[in-house]
């Protein structure tokens, strides 16, 4: 089953699935489909900002797995999610299959493509379910990796590491005033995230084939990155429509250059 779904294919089983709006509070109150729930990146998708970490650290998951719980989410659920298509879709898609769910699609184009198409928006919040839901989430801890598994990784060359930054930052042609890591993990192959995607959704499966053809053939596991571990995971996204499996590194590279004599390497390396 693709992780995606197009606005027609929503249509018909809204009252079968549970739709979380992944843009935030403030885009939520402008105007949201209908029957969705908002989930905001900064209150629920990222726990207290410390000396290591990154700076979009995983959340407390009791806490969040109570915040899901309003909206009827348990680990049988069957969830969309959506945002303006594309940054957050993929964080939160990715922080749904780390607590478990194995149902969880996004809205191809987001909110974008969904007016574009003619359909409807409302500013009315969605009402909380009247029953009482306990989540019983399971973590998959396969799916992160620490800065020392992946300093590990680089060091030994055990694995395909992925940076899914833009192509300027990956290889140190610019300056990076975010994260002030002008380069890249050494050892690590860019796929830019937003290679992966069309402003309708995620490109033709053989297109991404062709994207991932190195990766595809190659006997290690995989473990992606970015600036802060959200927008990598619409790389994970896309490179799970191929069959291909990636730990998420979420510090990213805003956890890498906490630690001291932190390893960097400039230029564009190949599998």
């Amino acid at each position: 089953m693709s992780n995606f779904i197009t606005p027609n294919e929503l249509l018909p089983i809204m009252d079968e699935v549970i739709i979380l709006d992944a843009r935030g509070f403030q885009d939520y109150e402008r105007g949201h489909i209908t029957g969705s729930f908002p989930v905001d990146i900064t209150r629920d998708l990222t726990g207290p900002i410390g000396e290591h970490g990154g700076r979009h650290p995983l959340p407390d998951m009791d806490q969040l797995a109570r915040t899901l719980e309003t909206f009827g989410v348990n680990e049988h659920a069957k969830v969309v999610v959506y945002d303006s298509w594309l940054f957050l879709a993929g964080r939160l898609w990715w922080t749904l299959r780390y607590l478990g769910l194995t149902d969880v699609r996004v809205l191809s184009g987001g909110i974008e493509r969904w007016v574009k198409e003619g359909h409807l928006l409302t500013k009315d919040p969605t009402p909380l379910p009247v029953e009482t839901t306990t989540f019983n989430y399971t973590l998959q801890t396969h799916m992160t990796m620490s800065r020392d598994e992946v300093l590990a990784a680089s060091q030994s060359g055990s694995h395909v590491i992925v940076d899914a930054r833009a192509p300027e930052r990956y290889d140190g042609s610019v300056i990076d005033v975010m994260d002030g890591m002008t380069g890249h993990i050494p050892g690590a192959i860019n796929h830019f995230y937003e290679s992966g995607y069309t402003a309708e959704g995620p490109r033709p499966i053989k297109d991404l084939e062709i994207e991932f053809e190195k990766e595809l053939h190659q006997q290690k596991p995989i473990v992606s990155y970015c600036g802060s571990g959200v927008t990598a995971c619409n790389t994970l996204l896309v490179m799970s429509e191929v069959g291909l499996a990636s730990a998420l590194y979420v510090g990213s590279s805003s956890d890498w250059v906490t630690y001291d004599d932190f390893p960097i390497q400039t230029g564009v390396e190949t599998l």
